[in-house]
């Protein structure tokens, strides 16, 4: 997470305490791939991450972050630094997230839907704050991807712009999960707003290459395609660092 540079975040979805991945953040369409989510991350600071992303699944379905014994022994477990989000619902939960070792926090309902609270997040946490802008048909969701907000995704990352949030990690829920491609047109639209962190879909190192590219593209989170084989990481980070 360097300034002026594209980072590669492989992804640590966790639920009851392993590692998984949801299809289109469909809770009834789980896949487990690790019992120890500790070890993956190690595995994946060996491989040459930069950094790594880390989602408490079960937060954000609850409401509330629920995975912070985790998180904590994940973040002395590497050097790396976490980017860390799911149900961070108020100021306190941001705390919570960031003493348990979280560099940077990504918030998604509460920011879409609280402008007030955005705000003192942005205040307290200022370039460490990511906002998630989860898309679905050009619509934010919510609630880990169950409930449509009504604001629309360029609406709120102009809103955010203007705001000063420093990033945003943008879903296109429709892809995640699938393998079928990045939203490479809608991830662009979002960039040409806020600088951004492209999320879903992502299955080769075509997509990554395509997306460093792409002005205003910061990184991009890296997860079903890594664990399914499909690509590994250090072609990933080629594809990254290519001019």
């Amino acid at each position: 997470m360097e300034g002026g540079t594209f980072t590669v975040f492989p992804a640590i979805d966790l639920r009851g305490g392993r590692c998984v991945r949801l299809v289109r953040g469909d809770f009834e369409r789980e896949r487990t791939y690790d019992a120890d989510p500790t070890s993956r991350a190690r595995e994946w600071e060996r491989r040459g991450a930069r950094a790594i992303h880390v989602v408490d699944l079960d937060g954000a379905r609850g409401g509330r972050p629920a995975q912070l014994d985790i998180i904590r022994e994940i973040a002395r477990a590497v050097e790396v630094p976490l980017q860390v989000g799911g149900g961070i619902r108020t100021l306190e939960d941001a705390r919570s997230v960031r003493e348990a070792g979280a560099e940077r926090v990504v918030v998604g309902t509460a920011a879409v839907e609280d402008r007030e609270l955005r705000l003192r997040l942005l205040d307290e946490l200022g370039d460490a704050l990511v906002v998630a802008v989860d898309g679905r048909g050009g619509v934010v969701a919510t609630h880990g991807w169950l409930q449509e907000s009504g604001v629309g995704v360029r609406e709120l990352a102009a809103e955010l712009a203007a705001e000063g949030v420093a990033s945003v990690l943008f879903t296109d829920i429709e892809r995640d999960g699938m393998g079928a491609g990045a939203a490479l047109e809608e991830t662009a639209e979002v960039a040409g707003i806020i600088p951004t962190i492209a999320s879903g879909g992502v299955r080769g190192r075509e997509d990554v290459e395509a997306l460093a590219r792409t002005p205003g593209v910061i990184g991009a989170v890296v997860g079903t395609a890594l664990y399914e084989g499909k690509v590994t990481l250090e072609e990933l980070l080629e594809a990254a660092d290519r001019p």
